[in-house]
């Protein structure tokens, strides 16, 4: 029981590394520096599009 709550408890701290790195990557890279930005993305004509 003890070994199975230690393993449960390094798997947990890894995907909570992991994850923590990778919304720190995110914000690093400039994911959510202009939330209000994604709603009008989609009324951007693309230049490749014909209509």
């Amino acid at each position: 029981m003890l070994a199975l709550t230690i393993i449960l408890l390094i798997a947990t701290t890894l995907l909570g590394g992991i994850f923590f790195a990778l919304f720190w990557w995110a914000v690093k890279d400039g994911q959510f520096d202009d939330p209000e930005e994604a709603k009008y993305v989609i009324f951007r004509e693309h230049e490749g599009e014909n209509k």
